[in-house]
């Protein structure tokens, strides 16, 4: 995002609101995320029942690289390499192989 620090934060925080928001609603909750779509977690085993969005066919975000002319794509693509090299190297934590799977 091209905001300063400050503006990114409020547009975040406004976005996160709106997605609860529509999760809280009964009837938006069956149109925004079907309960099949996303992954639920029995928190006891820590087992993960992964959702349809893991699919092939899933209709969920479109990756960056097809996204026409968004001249800001190589940036996003160096941030998400960096990050998933850091996360998979010294930011690793021990159970997050078992909780992506």
């Amino acid at each position: 995002m091209r905001y300063d620090p400050y503006d990114a934060v409020k547009i975040v925080l406004a976005t996160l609101c709106l997605h609860n928001w529509l999760r809280s609603q009964v009837v938006g909750r069956a149109m925004y995320t079907p309960p099949s779509f996303i992954d639920t977690e029995d928190e006891l085993p820590g087992c993960v029942r992964p959702g349809e969005w893991r699919e092939d066919n899933a209709h969920g975000m479109v990756n960056i690289i097809h996204q026409g002319g968004n001249r800001h794509a190589n940036n996003a693509l160096q941030l998400r390499d960096r990050w998933c090299e850091y996360f998979n190297t010294v930011g690793a934590v021990p159970w997050q192989d078992g909780m992506v799977r």
